[in-house]
């Protein structure tokens, strides 16, 4: 009878613990909303000085790696894509319970908003990531509209049950399978690219637009909140192309701020754009977003505003907030990353290669050995005594693991990057155009080539921090050129 019993129990526990599993599985991961709650309930209490709220415009605008290593501010952007301002209320609400800031940075691009509801996905993404309370429940209340949707928003099992066709490694996996990158996430996110808009001047316009009833109760409610807890609130409008429309939002905003409430307000798209430098340019990713010369740049004034105006701490150097150098860490190494891709010559790219937090990849033939004088300062670095026409490398913590010279039909070789990439290089045999057949080393990234070149030196560039190819690049020996 006791074995049966132990049987019975043991049947229990392991089914109980296989159903949570499938349920942490299927729960949603978003990394623009969710995953920032995650983050910020593993956060030592009162450990967050700048707490950001506000949309898409403002995780994406505000750098909290550059507010951390050039101000010692600890900032997290507890924001939401596509958020309205009661979410952002209820955001508040939920931040406080663990969390005192000095000062807070409120993004208003929502104010806009015009609909009494959300759509629903991002009704999800704004709430699901709270942790149940009374707090949560009024915030899914407020979210969506109940005549038509039901109770089915307060179980979230509901939602995400039949998200089997979405579920890759990241789903079975904490911290988004990437421990490193995401362990100390401080809800920032950031785009390295550039797109150039036209830039508009809307200075002249001086006329207001309405805000909804909704959405301007609940901004008063988050300025009286802050107020109650004698928290200071700088209001502000990152850049973005906006339109004369949206700056007659901005202007009833103001109107219903300054002077009512003793907060500051920075609008980046009239008083304060020249202050800020913004190259409409250069400085976006699109055009609702700054990249990460935009956000530096809108970071920098606010950390200097905040130095000027508020008795922020510095606290580099402080164990207590050792998180906030760990994830600065993770945006300079993309930097590092991105600045790596705009390397326009192999002298140059040496240094990326023998970066130790990289592995990289280089395949090389020649017909002409006279040839290989182009890539000198590459063969200097990983093969000095080399004397041959062909050659296959593997480079991982800036010293050489793999080395093969010269061809051979049927080779290859695979190795493991980061925790489930693969790299392969294998030896193909083709024919030129003239009948002249020819055996050359191709390389695959998961399944996918990434060599460009057959008459040359061909470069994969992986990063273990991050867990992505960083760069792909060759040298024609033929025209003697660097191309990616």
């Amino acid at each position: 009878m006791k074995k049966k019993f132990l049987k019975i129990v043991s049947f229990v526990l392991v089914f109980a613990l296989t159903i949570t599993a499938y349920m942490s599985a299927l729960d949603f991961k978003y990394l623009d909303s969710v995953f920032k709650f995650d983050a910020f309930y593993e956060l030592p209490e009162n450990s967050v000085d700048v707490l950001v709220l506000g949309s898409s415009h403002a995780y994406q605008g505000i750098n909290t790696a550059v507010m951390w290593r050039e101000y010692g501010y600890s900032a997290f952007n507890l924001c939401g894509a596509a958020q309205p301002l009661w979410n952002t209320y209820y955001y508040l609400e939920e931040a406080l319970k663990t969390q005192t800031p000095k000062v807070i940075i409120l993004d208003i691009y929502y104010m806009h908003y015009s609909s009494e509801y959300s759509e629903s996905s991002f009704a999800i993404k704004n709430t699901y990531g709270m942790k149940w309370s009374d707090n949560k429940k009024e915030a899914i209340e407020v979210s969506f509209d109940h005549t038509t949707t039901g109770i089915q928003y307060y179980i979230e099992a509901l939602q995400y049950h039949s998200r089997y066709s979405d579920l890759n490694k990241t789903d079975f996996y904490p911290y988004q399978a990437n421990k490193d990158m995401y362990e100390n996430h401080k809800g920032f996110y950031c785009y390295f690219r550039s797109e150039a808009l036209k830039e508009r001047d809307l200075s002249g316009v001086k006329y207001y637009n309405e805000v909804t009833d909704k959405t301007m109760f609940y901004y008063r409610m988050i300025l009286e909140l802050a107020k109650s807890k004698g928290i200071p609130v700088i209001v502000t409008a990152i850049p973005f192309d906006a339109e004369n429309y949206h700056q007659g939002i901005f202007n009833t905003v103001e109107a219903a701020t300054v002077g009512v409430y003793d907060v500051a307000f920075i609008n980046f798209l009239t008083d304060y754009k020249a202050a800020a430098g913004i190259d409409y340019s250069k400085d976006f990713a699109d055009k609702q977003h700054l990249n990460f010369m935009g956000n530096t740049k809108i970071t920098r004034f606010l950390g200097d505003y905040i130095k000027a105006h508020y008795d922020v701490p510095d606290n580099r150097g402080n164990e207590y907030y050792e998180s906030w150098d760990k994830d600065a860490q993770v945006y300079y190494n993309q930097l590092e990353n991105y600045q790596a891709t705009h390397k326009q010559n192999i002298t140059d790219y040496v240094s990326v290669v023998s970066n130790p937090r990289y592995t990289t990849v280089v395949t090389l033939a020649t017909a002409d050995t006279k040839k290989l004088s182009i890539c000198k300062p590459l063969l200097n670095l990983i093969a000095p005594e080399f004397k041959g026409k062909t050659g296959v490398w593997i480079i991982e913590n800036n010293e050489i693991v793999y080395f093969r010279e010269g061809l051979e039909h049927g080779f290859s070789k695979s190795y493991t990057l980061g925790r489930t990439d693969g790299v392969l290089v294998k030896s193909v045999d083709k024919v030129f155009e003239d009948g002249t057949p020819i055996t050359v080393n191709e390389v695959y990234f998961n399944k996918q080539k990434k060599s460009s070149i057959d008459h040359g030196v061909n470069i994969l560039v992986y990063d273990n921090f991050t867990q992505s190819i960083v760069d792909a690049v060759y040298i024609d020996f033929d025209t003697g050129k660097f191309k990616r």
